[in-house]
């Protein structure tokens, strides 16, 4: 038998994503690293201003250093000695291209990066493996579609909790990040966030799960991280995204706690916080049981009995309409019916002994139960999963696709 081909629209429904990522990859990564420009770069001036600054600063006079040490300014030049106070810790992309535009005599790095951070962007690769491992584990995830959802909760608390610990002690041994404890938290909540939101996506998206994740994790995360190139120095949506997106409150909370003593860490904690209590609403309202409609039990004669249950998709739906076929032992058909808008079926006056339910529907991999009929005990409720064919959880290939079917 042939396997069973996709339609022409379920292809073009998934193989788009592929030509969006590159395309969407490479405008997003190229307009935020390859040329950074300034856009409302706070540029404190002791003295006079310097002339002919290129667009995008917002000069205001100061008397001193401090904001800088604290992160509010992005440097301040005194013009009476040509000096420039920078804080490559905030930044080392654009300390250096303060230095590159104002040519002083001096720059002073007020906030060093920790001794082992030579390139100056290692918080980026810091905090990348607690981005990821969110998404890797609700990936993984898709194949235990039928886990309860405090066992899925478990799972992502315990890759970010790992995740969490190996980054920072690697950070920590190669000195290329302070050894602030706070950072465990705000990396493991980050983890959290970022797992607990993708792994909901699945019962809100269905097939769409990969372009939405990835979209949401790599597309839009990475690029607005304000981690290489700081939020000011990024073109204008990609610096507003960066205010709203979790990773790059993730990287100014980290930032905030480990370089400049807290200083400005209330804003981006609260939206990391608010982000992952969002998502864990968002999980738990996806995970929520179905509502089942009880059907009053009539009386069955003595020697038959009543075949009833649900049947759902991987995904924990009711399939409404499927056709449930009861055969004997010996493949012959006994009753043919169809579920109820809740998923329900019940096959009356069936006689004890060995049967086989036979359970289709349309966009859903047939299924094949078989169940023993006793005499003198109830049956209990006999609940029949399908794949769904828009389930991502439903990962069959043709070729079992159609030696499943030819069972039928």
């Amino acid at each position: 038998m042939k396997a069973p081909q996709p339609t022409r629209g379920r292809v073009l429904s998934l193989i788009w994503f592929p030509f969006f990522f590159a395309a969407a990859m490479s405008v997003l990564y190229l307009a935020a690293f390859a040329h950074p420009e300034p856009h409302d770069l706070r540029l404190g001036v002791i003295g006079t201003a310097p002339a002919h600054l290129p667009p995008g600063f917002a000069t205001e006079a100061v008397t001193g250093t401090g904001g800088v040490a604290d992160g509010d300014l992005a440097a301040v030049y005194d013009s009476a000695t040509s000096t420039l106070y920078v804080a490559s810790a905030a930044s080392g992309t654009r300390a250096d291209y303060l230095t590159a535009v104002l040519h002083p005599a001096t720059t002073v790095d007020l906030v060093p990066v920790a001794s082992g951070d030579v390139s100056g962007v290692s918080l980026f690769f810091y905090g990348l493996p607690m981005l990821l491992v969110g998404l890797i584990t609700s990936i993984v995830l898709l194949q235990f579609g039928m886990w309860p959802v405090r066992r899925k909760v478990a799972t992502i608390a315990a890759t970010g909790a790992f995740a969490t610990v190996v980054a920072f002690t690697a950070g920590v041994a190669r000195d290329v990040i302070p050894a602030d404890g706070w950072l465990l938290l705000y990396g493991f909540l980050l983890t959290q966030a970022i797992g607990w939101l993708t792994s909901a996506l699945p019962r809100l998206v269905r097939q769409f799960f990969m372009p939405v994740a990835m979209t949401f994790v790599l597309i839009l995360g990475i690029p607005t991280s304000g981690a290489t190139v700081n939020a000011d120095m990024l073109p204008a949506p990609l610096g507003w995204l960066h205010r709203v997106l979790p990773f790059g409150q993730f990287i100014e909370a980290a930032r905030a706690s480990a370089f400049f003593g807290g200083h400005g860490l209330a804003k981006p904690l609260t939206v990391l916080v608010a982000w992952a209590v969002g998502a864990a609403l968002l999980l738990a309202w996806t995970a929520r049981p179905a509502v089942v409609v009880a059907v009053p039990q009539e009386v069955i004669e003595p020697g038959h009995q009543r075949l009833h249950g649900t049947v759902r998709s991987t995904a924990g739906i009711p399939v409404a309409g499927a056709t449930v076929l009861t055969l004997d032992d010996g493949g012959n058909e006994l009753v043919r019916t169809t579920t109820g808008a809740d998923g329900s079926y019940q096959v009356d006056d069936v006689r004890t002994g060995l049967h086989h339910l036979v359970v289709t529907a349309a966009h859903h991999e047939p299924e094949i139960v078989t169940v023993a009929v006793h005499r003198r005990r109830a049956e209990p409720a006999r609940d029949i999963v399908l794949t769904d064919w828009n389930d991502p959880a439903g990962n069959l290939t043709a070729d079992e696709i159609g030696a499943r079917r030819s069972l039928i």
